[in-house]
């Protein structure tokens, strides 16, 4: 007797309102992102419990456990969704300026959306600048490999900056990294003193070292022509 099977076995999940389970938790997911975000970037990491995330979130305890084991896990998840938009806001920047401007005109738009994104919501400042290093050893990492990434921008800059012999003896990518610990140590004080100095100030200040380098590899290029 020959019993014909259908090619794809019946599905057992149940759609409410039409949306299937594994979409109704994702959603679930990101609302308590959300919620962390704005538990942990108004009261911080230490401050936080399970349950006024799932109260920001309007979410039951039990949903946590669904998507994550602990509060740094969900703090890793919160740091992960911040830096996504702040990288596509920073790429989306620099694209929009033309490659015949000059390079250190380049760094501004970069920098003025990381200030910007700050200070529009503190509570991403909280959670990037401040409690990131102190959350757990993978969040640590995250924020490392956040600093990797904008110091590879970074260091493609520098060349165009830097004449090619003025870089001999010198680590480049120690230097960009060097470069954006100090723009980011330059945002962090500006959040801490409540963003009083005008955002036009505040870039200038950051572009600043990025001219004094230019300068001295002129004046060094100009002493061994």
């Amino acid at each position: 007797m020959d019993v014909s099977l259908p090619d794809h076995p019946p599905l057992n999940k149940r759609r409410y309102g039409g949306v299937l389970p594994e979409e109704r938790q994702r959603l679930r997911r990101a609302k308590l992102i959300e919620g962390a975000i704005e538990v942990f970037g108004t009261k911080g990491f230490h401050g936080a419990t399970v349950r006024e995330v799932c109260v920001a979130a309007h979410l039951t305890e039990r949903y946590f456990y669904e998507s994550f084991k602990t509060l740094p896990q969900l703090f890793l998840a919160a740091y992960s969704e911040l830096r996504e938009q702040l990288m596509a806001l920073t790429l989306a920047a620099m694209e929009q300026v033309p490659r015949s401007t000059n390079p250190l005109e380049m760094l501004a738009p970069a920098m003025r959306v990381f200030l910007v994104f700050i200070r529009d919501d503190p509570r991403r400042g909280r959670i990037m600048l401040v409690d990131s290093l102190a959350v757990s050893d993978e969040v640590a990492a995250m924020s490392g490999a956040t600093a990797r990434d904008y110091s590879a921008l970074l260091k493609q800059h520098l060349t165009r900056l830097l004449p090619s012999e003025q870089l001999d003896g010198i680590s480049l990518p120690l230097l960009a990294d060097g470069m954006i610990g100090l723009n980011v140590l330059l945002a962090a004080r500006w959040m801490q003193d409540g963003f009083a100095e005008p955002i036009d100030k505040v870039v200038r200040t950051n572009l600043l070292p990025y001219e004094g380098l230019m300068h001295l590899a002129k004046h060094n290029a100009a002493a061994t022509g």
